[in-house]
């Protein structure tokens, strides 16, 4: 179930920010300081697709807790499979922790985004949703990658016997 969800949901929030191009998963990356924030903020203005960066946060401020609860199900269900050792449970809170520094990100996107003028984007609070933005996404692929040598490693061992 939350793996459709899931997928509404991604593809809901790429279908609002299309309009917004490479440059959000790029400023996602790479949005160091308020001066970088402020710039790419006008430039989103002046082409009138602001809006299409707003209203993504309909979605994203819940998207997190679908992917989360995902790749915590999935590694749950491959650790049992696999019968993978008890003391690897911790690997199990970190599709968690990839969503709460999504959670935060978002957060601080909302506090950019308090004024029209962009007066709360100030140092260092860009870094601040950089480096959470750059862990999610760390977080998440290392879940992901897992998923994939778990499945990967089940299925060579159901081909050999």
């Amino acid at each position: 179930m939350f793996g459709v969800v899931y997928a509404v949901s991604q593809l809901t929030i790429l279908l609002l920010v299309a309009p917004l191009g490479r440059e959000l998963g790029e400023l996602q990356v790479s949005g160091f300081t308020a001066a970088t924030y402020v710039d790419v903020f006008r430039r989103w203005e002046a082409a009138g697709v602001m809006d299409a960066y707003r209203s993504h946060f309909l979605l994203d401020d819940v998207h997190w807790v679908w992917y989360a609860s995902l790749l915590t199900v999935l590694l749950c269900t491959l650790f049992e499979r696999h019968r993978i050792s008890h003391r690897f449970d911790w690997v199990l809170v970190v599709p968690l922790a990839a969503g709460l520094c999504d959670a935060y990100e978002n957060h601080l996107q909302h506090v950019f985004l308090a004024s029209a003028d962009h007066v709360a984007v100030v140092d260092p609070l860009p870094l601040l949703s950089t480096i959470a933005s750059i862990t999610k996404w760390t977080l998440a692929a290392g879940c992901v990658l897992l998923s994939l040598a778990l499945g990967l490693r089940g299925r060579t061992r159901a081909q050999r016997e």
